[in-house]
């Protein structure tokens, strides 16, 4: 018993971290196009609320951009 729920625990937290949000996915490539793609990026910091004619993406590459330099 103990061990299904451990497999259980285990996939669900592999499932959180596998569905990243567009915002973290544009900080981690905004991120990379400065540093370059062999570098540890860090944390993705919380959203922000996305301006009018924008998108969570685009956003994102722009915090990941500001964030490496």
């Amino acid at each position: 018993m103990k061990y299904l729920v451990l497999i259980i625990s285990l996939l669900t937290s592999i499932n959180v971290f596998a569905n990243k949000s567009e915002f973290c996915q544009g900080f981690e490539e905004g991120y990379k196009t400065i540093k370059g793609e062999m570098v540890i990026v860090p944390i993705c910091p919380i959203a922000p609320i996305t301006p009018i004619g924008s998108t969570p993406f685009r956003e994102g590459i722009k915090a990941g951009m500001n964030a490496a330099r």
